[in-house]
């Protein structure tokens, strides 16, 4: 375990649990260092089948620690820009794992925390979850984060995120499209448990990659790149023992299960 971090793999799924939430699980250069180590480590995790991030308490988090903040005003511009690479390094790791990954949002997720859930690929959120770039009103830009940003949302809704600071509640959340729908905050442990469960069940590994390195890869191409590299991927999928097994299954209409 880490001094901000919890990890731990459990019935095929990798949980990295933010563990202060006395101080609403603020991130600092120490959080973002652990969740590095520890993503890496589920990531290489060949019976990991889905990493999760969570808080402890009533908050995912609520963005930066307070001392880091002025850790930062402090440090010299070769020290923030090595500490804004190692975000940025983590972000990307994320967003490109040929995993699922998801974010379990309770309370606030602000700022750096709100740009872990966007390069998420499912965002499952308790009705009180509460999500919003507060950088502009301490000065600060959310740089990094906006690339996953304007991936997941629209650009208006980034421009008016960003500039403003606003927070926005899971049901405006909802109706900008950052995820499908709400989760009763007494019940989000048992239907994150129950999403997880039926997606390693339900779901082959390999297809699952070979479907992020397609979503991953086609939105930095052009149009015609990007389908000359599905092409190729589906010939990759077709060759695999899990789309044998799975055509089979569904001629044969047996029901099947993954491992």
């Amino acid at each position: 375990m880490g001094k901000r971090v919890d990890f731990e793999i459990r019935d095929k799924v990798a949980y990295l649990t933010f563990n202060r939430p006395e101080k609403r699980n603020a991130i600092d250069d120490v959080a973002v260092a652990e969740l590095d180590g520890f993503f890496a480590e589920a990531d290489a995790d060949q019976s990991v089948r889905a990493i999760v991030f969570r808080g402890e308490g009533t908050a995912f988090s609520a963005g930066a620690d307070l001392d880091y903040l002025q850790m930062l005003a402090r440090n010299s511009s070769t020290a923030n820009l090595d500490d804004s690479c190692a975000l940025k390094d983590f972000l990307l790791g994320v967003y490109r794992s040929r995993k699922l990954t998801c974010a379990v949002v309770r309370g606030p997720a602000l700022a750096g925390a709100f740009g872990l859930t966007l390069a998420c690929d499912v965002i499952l959120a308790s009705e009180k979850a509460r999500f919003g770039f507060t950088e502009v009103k301490i000065g600060f830009v959310p740089a990094v984060v906006l690339n996953f940003a304007l991936r997941k949302l629209r650009e208006s809704d980034v421009r008016e995120l960003a500039l403003t600071g606003k927070i926005i509640d899971a049901a405006e959340a909802v109706r900008i499209g950052l995820f499908s729908s709400v989760v009763p905050d007494e019940e989000i442990a048992r239907r994150a448990e129950q999403f997880l469960g039926n997606f390693v069940s339900g779901t082959s590994s390999k297809a699952v990659a070979l479907t992020k390195d397609v979503l991953s890869g086609i939105t930095e191409m052009g149009l015609e790149e990007a389908l000359k590299y599905s092409s190729a991927v589906n010939v990759i999928a077709r060759s695999t023992d899990d789309f044998g097994k799975g055509v089979r299954s569904f001629l044969n209409k047996e029901k099947l299960e993954w491992e």
